[in-house]
């Protein structure tokens, strides 16, 4: 059930592309089905980074079991990911990792 969602203050051109290329991104680095995989991309917001409206990224990536172990090279991915797709630094980047338990994650009518 892993879920990307990059929040942005630029405007996303090609989104069926990018959703399917971030889609395939993140099933890869976690080594989880893509079926399962859920990605939005939300452009165009007013938000800023250490005081300038430069290109900038805010994503959170919530996975059923992730662990501590694998957010650095996951952010390393992710933030590879939208440099070259986003032509945002990755300096200008932040990501937010979680693990919700399989109770608290609903699907299908149920949970995981």
């Amino acid at each position: 059930m892993p879920v990307l969602h990059i929040q942005t203050n630029i405007a996303i051109g090609n989104t069926e592309t990018l959703l399917k290329d971030a889609s395939a991104m993140v099933a890869k680095a976690l080594g989880k089905p893509e079926n399962y995989v859920m990605v939005q991309l939300s452009g165009d917001h007013s938000m800023s980074f250490a005081g300038t409206t430069e290109p900038l990224a805010y994503v959170e990536l919530k996975s059923l079991g992730l662990s501590e172990s694998q957010t650095q090279s996951l952010s390393s991915t992710i933030c590879t990911w939208i440099q070259s797709n986003l032509d945002i630094q990755t300096s200008r980047i932040y990501i937010e990792f979680s693990a919700p338990s399989c109770s608290m994650f609903g699907w299908n009518g149920g949970t995981f």
